[in-house]
């Protein structure tokens, strides 16, 4: 009998678990599908455009960097469309938007741009149309993943190779354009205009202006980055030809990768590349990308880029000391030492007594050699003081930021980056491709806010299990099109529009950076107290408040508010020149 209760009792627990089990789970679903973010539906805002006279039935409008542009002219959120394009650039910046084209009722052939050169009539300076590149938006499928999102289908994504184009009878066709403001050119106001043709037809010309700001973005990002490119599987996409030799096959591959990592620098990713340094090609290579803008790189064969291949018995760590004090030696000797990193260890066990003797037979070859650690959470010194005593950089996972932790490992003196990875669902920024633009651009903003120092991401060109033109499911994770920022074009590397706003962000970072050494030049000078309206001014707009960031997982999604800060930090460090009783401090 006492046997039949406690049988009964089990069965009853199992029913009530599995009810509840099932009941949790409806109600997840309930919740997640409440909770579910929307498109936009753009459609009205584009119908609102007028058509060009000779083509009632065909749409063509100028739309922000920031819009994504769906087929069905859906957007991801609101955007502000127009027919001419007004924008303002420093020197030694990209800036970008879109030129849409619709047609209600029959297909476009051979839709193309021309672009021409941009003049400002006052000066009679010149912006050379060679400045200025368009490519067509490509889309990518993509899969239901693990975290929310507005959309699953054609995502826009590739930055495919400008060439005439047919564009469907009810579909919408985005093409991007990006105007480069070469160092030299003189600040003013540009004129120009983007002509929309198919075939022979002209179909709509676009006004197009640019300001040129009196100031100019240095070529190293005051932002360290770090991208991580594997060269060995370009091979999976750029196979060997059939006439072509192994050796030709080999040199075509170097020549593709090194396209790719300058490409890289042009959009402010520095490399991770774990150079040899006692390699003269090595350090050769490392020069030439320093003239594109490289600022730091990592060094050695060891770590975390090679699934922490560090020996696992202490003599074997011990004998690795020469080989770090001869790396060590070679980049003092060349001048290279302070713009390196060691990747020492990626992710795992924050106890793991393994890392402390690598960092430490480390700093014993060469003090000068940083260790670069990335985890998910934060190293509390108080809790284990000893283990990470020669950590030089921490990396932490975006989505685990903790100020006291941070607090407790800068006045150690260890510098703090951030890194991510696949996404959380939690509304961190992520790179993946099925989020909005803005979390792309705002990166270097939190940086900047929450004083971190570099940004490490994981891969730039994960495309071996697919192709990455078809498909934006790139890994074995529910994720699409993480770790993939460039594509593998027939003729060489493509960028993604998520590339080039986050390059946005970089150089939005540049502009907060050059207003700050204004203020430091004042205060330098001891003039800022005969200027109190400008550095209160100038303080405010440096300053990330909660109606630009609250948090990581709370920022401002209104491409529009974060562009206005932008411009009026450009304003203020072009006012800067303008003080009274400053002095000769022209930069």
């Amino acid at each position: 009998m006492r046997r039949n209760s406690f049988l009964f009792k089990v069965i009853a627990f199992c029913v009530v678990a599995g009810m509840l089990f099932v009941g949790f789970k409806v109600v997840k679903r309930i919740y997640r599908y409440i909770q579910k973010p929307r498109l936009y539906d753009a459609r009205s805002l584009m119908e609102s455009i007028s058509s060009p006279a000779e083509h009632p039935n065909v749409k063509i409008f100028a739309a922000s960097s920031l819009d994504r542009i769906f087929k069905d002219g859906k957007t991801l959120l609101k955007p502000t469309y127009s027919k001419t394009v007004s924008m303002s650039a420093a020197r030694h910046e990209y800036e970008s938007f879109q030129v849409g084209v619709f047609s209600k009722t029959e297909t476009l052939s051979e839709v193309s741009l021309e672009v021409s050169d941009l003049i400002d009539s006052k000066a009679g300076n010149k912006i050379g149309r060679e400045n200025i590149k368009w490519y067509v938006v490509g889309y990518v499928q993509t899969i239901v993943p693990y975290y929310p999102v507005k959309f699953v289908g054609l995502w826009p994504d590739p930055l495919l190779t400008a060439k005439p184009t047919n564009i469907e009878a009810g579909t919408v066709q985005p093409f991007w354009v990006s105007v480069y403001i070469s160092p030299e050119t003189p600040p003013g106001d540009y004129n120009g205009t983007v002509t929309v043709k198919s075939e022979t037809l002209i179909l709509a010309t676009v006004p197009l202006h640019v300001h040129v700001y009196d100031f100019t973005l240095p070529n190293r990002s005051h932002l360290k980055t770090a991208f991580d490119f594997y060269e060995h599987i370009t091979k999976i996409r750029y196979p060997q030809g059939e006439k072509e030799s192994a050796l030709a096959w080999r040199g075509r591959l170097d020549a593709l990768n090194d396209e790719f990592l300058l490409l890289m620098l042009k959009y402010r990713m520095n490399p991770v590349l774990n150079v040899d340094p006692t390699r003269d090609s090595d350090l050769a290579r490392v020069d030439r990308f320093m003239i594109y803008g490289l600022n730091n790189f990592s060094i050695g064969k060891f770590g975390g880029t090679f699934d922490n291949n560090w020996p696992k018995d202490t003599p074997s760590i011990e004998a690795l000391l020469p080989v770090y004090r001869t790396y060590g030696e070679n980049l003092k000797l060349n001048k290279m030492l302070d713009y390196t990193y060691i990747y020492t260890w990626d992710e795992g066990d924050m106890r793991n007594p393994l890392v402390p003797k690598i960092t430490s037979m480390i700093h014993r070859a060469y003090p000068g050699l940083k260790n670069m650690v990335c985890y998910h959470g934060i190293w509390d010194p108080i809790d284990n003081p000893s283990w990470g005593k020669d950590i030089d950089i921490w990396t932490f996972q975006i989505d685990n930021y903790n100020e006291k932790k941070m607090a407790k490992l800068k006045k150690l003196g260890i510098e703090m980056w951030t890194y991510i990875s696949g996404p959380s669902g939690t509304g961190s920024p992520n790179l993946a491709m099925d989020f909005d633009s803005i979390d792309y651009r705002i990166i270097p903003w939190m940086a900047w806010k929450y004083d971190i120092r570099g940004f490490l991401y994981w891969c730039v060109n994960w495309w071996p299990k697919v192709d990455p033109f078809a498909s934006a499911h790139n890994s074995d994770w529910e994720q699409n099109g993480n770790g993939l920022l460039f594509y593998p074009g027939e003729q060489g590397p493509l960028p993604s529009l998520r590339a080039e706003i986050f390059r946005d962000g970089m150089e939005d970072y540049e502009y907060i950076y050059a207003l700050l050494k204004k203020m430091h030049t004042l205060k330098s000078q001891k003039l800022d107290q005969n200027h109190p309206q400008y550095i209160q001014e100038s303080t405010r707009l440096l300053t990330m408040d909660e109606g630009l960031i609250k948090s990581f997982y709370q920022f401002n999604k209104d491409g529009d508010f974060l562009k206005k800060r932008r411009n009026a930090i450009a304003e203020h460090i072009e006012a800067f020149e303008r003080l009274p009783s400053r002095g000769n401090t022209h930069e």
